[in-house]
């Protein structure tokens, strides 16, 4: 997930051309996200799959995304990292907004072909029958502050591995970042995606959310990972970062 377009990387300013170059591999690249992700967790389809094999999707869906478009944008598909991006000084005020509105856009398209292309009976959530499009809702008998305190944590582990990647230090150790982010998805899924889903991404809950008309504990999927990026971000950059 290196910037080649930030501040660091670039000082000239950033041109038109720049910004829609960045906005549609964001676009893109979110929206493929939520296609393969919710395509790897819909068991109407499927049949009967393992917590793993969801886990499994959803990271091996990024390696691909951050090996098709890091390179062009960061592959951030995720607002949160957008935000701890702009924190570290890797993507400019101008470049801020482009990332969210395509990321938001591309969330709505990736789901909304999802749907079109899914059997309507195969949607569902858990192990129910309701309608769900692979929505992201607090599981069993977790409640939505738990479910808060979980995606915090996640998305602060996860934001943390992403500001590690843009760390300097690390400047010669890019080869390996789609794997390497990829896999940390796949833990992180694995060990707690049975309490929330492990979304760590509001781009990622909100489609399924809009097409499914359905926003049950959706706040704790945008105030959870915000809250868990900032703390991240913000601890990299005054603790790891100061002195360097």
């Amino acid at each position: 997930m290196m910037v080649l377009t930030g501040k660091k990387e670039n000082s000239k300013p950033v041109s038109s051309a720049d910004l829609i170059r960045v906005g549609l591999a964001e676009f893109f690249g979110t929206a493929l996200l939520l296609f393969l992700s919710c395509t790897g967790c819909t068991m109407g389809v499927q049949g009967d799959i393992s917590s793993l094999h969801v886990s499994m999707a959803a990271g091996l869906a990024l390696v691909v995304i951050i090996q098709m478009f890091g390179h062009i944008s960061g592959a951030h598909v995720n607002p949160v990292v957008t935000m701890a991006a702009f924190i570290l000084d890797e993507v400019t005020t101008k470049q801020v907004p482009v990332y969210v509105i395509c990321q938001i856009l591309g969330c709505l398209a990736g789901s909304g072909f999802h749907k079109i292309l899914t059997p309507s009976e195969s949607y569902i959530v858990g192990n129910s029958t309701e309608p769900g499009v692979c929505l992201n809702v607090p599981r069993g008998n977790v409640t939505e502050w738990q479910a808060l305190g979980v995606e915090i944590i996640l998305t602060t582990a996860l934001v943390i591995a992403v500001c590690a990647t843009w760390d300097q230090v690390n400047s010669n150790k890019t080869d390996s970042i789609p794997l390497r982010i990829g896999l940390i998805i796949v833990s992180l899924n694995v060990s707690a995606g049975a309490y929330t889903g492990a979304s760590m991404n509001p781009a990622r809950s909100l489609g399924p959310a809009v097409w499914t008309n359905n926003y049950t504990s959706h706040w704790v999927y945008w105030v959870g990972p915000t809250i868990g990026s900032l703390i991240a971000s913000y601890f990299y950059k005054y603790i790891f970062l100061t002195g360097r």
